[in-house]
């Protein structure tokens, strides 16, 4: 499943950038996304005049999971694109302390502004935990929950031409991504199986970033992202949208800020008698530009990142343990990483009524 710090100081140098990964909510795991950069001389800036690095420097994703957010170069999305498929978004839990991890594993290519190789790749994989209470109260006639989610990012990394010699080869990080607190999320019963849901997510600089290195883990900046849920639970049917709107604050140490973007997951799951099946899908779009305040990153900013994918879902239940299985593939990838991913979600409760 969604946001970078303010600052105001410039750095000189050329410094090289960073790739990382993410993820977002709902007791539902999220994926990530990563890209490359650096800042470069002024010989280097000279013998690429005027150039806007739409082609050898993306935006990536994450652990999230990660969205999904378009992002300052070598920094993920805050949660991957399709965090929550395959998950009821709108409906609310029953009293209670829940947990879920959701793991993936992505096998990703960086794609310019026409959907062409832009010479790197990507082998994401991710854990993230996520804790849920539920206290059984409501505010505003609405269910009350709250949650956090713990991300543990792997990235493995390979850039060829038509990135520079200097930036070109292998690289891997295993980290901590940044972490995602949702510190209210509500959930109201139209009627008997149709529920609405809103909610506000913020994402902390706890993953590690470094400027001068060809991957990170996280960016120094925060992350919001309000949210809206809808979910459909009738006639054995789970056809449920979430809609998350990402904003970022500055970062600390570059004075690059990421443009703001649209996250949708779609999913249509349906019972065939004790477990469910049904297409998935998800489509992301940065909505405002880039704004580069500072010297790194030669002064360039990225071009706004999207992309959409289609899948298959799969649902079940092992005894208390709900068990979500999806296989998605970027099918639009533009200015970002796209490629298959393969999700495996678990949620069960492990307390009672508070």
């Amino acid at each position: 499943m969604n946001t970078n710090k303010v600052a105001q100081r410039s750095r000189a140098g050329p410094p090289e950038t960073a790739t990382r990964p993410c993820f977002d909510t709902l007791a539902q795991p999220r994926r990530m996304t990563d890209p490359p950069s650096r800042c470069f001389t002024e010989e280097e800036k000279t013998m690429k005049s005027n150039q806007r690095w739409s082609l050898p420097f993306v935006v990536g994703l994450s652990l999230a999971v990660q969205s999904a957010d378009a992002r300052e170069p070598g920094v993920p999305t805050s949660v991957p694109p399709g965090n929550t498929i395959g998950a009821a978004v709108g409906a609310s839990f029953p009293p209670g302390f829940y947990f879920s991890s959701r793991s993936g594993y992505w096998d990703a290519e960086l794609k310019d502004g026409s959907g062409d190789f832009g010479g790197q790749t990507n082998t994401l994989t991710d854990t993230a935990a996520q804790f849920l209470w539920a206290p059984g109260t409501t505010l505003w006639g609405g269910d009350y929950k709250a949650f956090v989610t713990i991300p543990l990012l792997n990235n493995e990394q390979d850039r060829t031409s038509p990135f520079p010699p200097p930036l070109q080869g292998s690289s891997s990080k295993l980290s901590l991504g940044n972490i995602e607190i949702s510190p209210i999320s509500l959930s109201w019963q139209l009627e008997p199986g149709v529920f609405v849901s809103a909610g506000i997510n913020m994402y902390a600089p706890t993953g590690d970033f470094d400027p001068n290195a060809p991957i990170s883990s996280g960016g120094d900046f925060w992350a919001f992202a309000p949210s809206l849920g809808f979910s459909y639970l009738r006639n054995g049917w789970n056809t449920s949208i979430f809609t998350s709107y990402f904003t970022n604050t500055e970062s600390s140490s570059t004075d690059y800020k990421s443009g703001d973007e649209v996250l949708v997951n779609v999913s249509a799951l349906k019972d065939f008698g004790g477990w469910s099946l049904g297409p998935v899908g998800y489509y992301r779009k940065q909505i405002t530009d880039d704004e580069n305040n500072g010297s790194y990153y030669g002064g360039t900013t990225l071009e706004k990142a999207e992309q959409a994918a289609l899948g298959i879902g799969f649902s079940t239940r092992l005894g208390k343990v709900e068990t979500n299985i999806n296989l998605t593939r970027d099918f639009h990838v533009r200015n970002t990483v796209g490629g298959s991913k393969l999700w495996v979600n678990f949620s069960m409760p492990i307390g009672g009524k508070p």
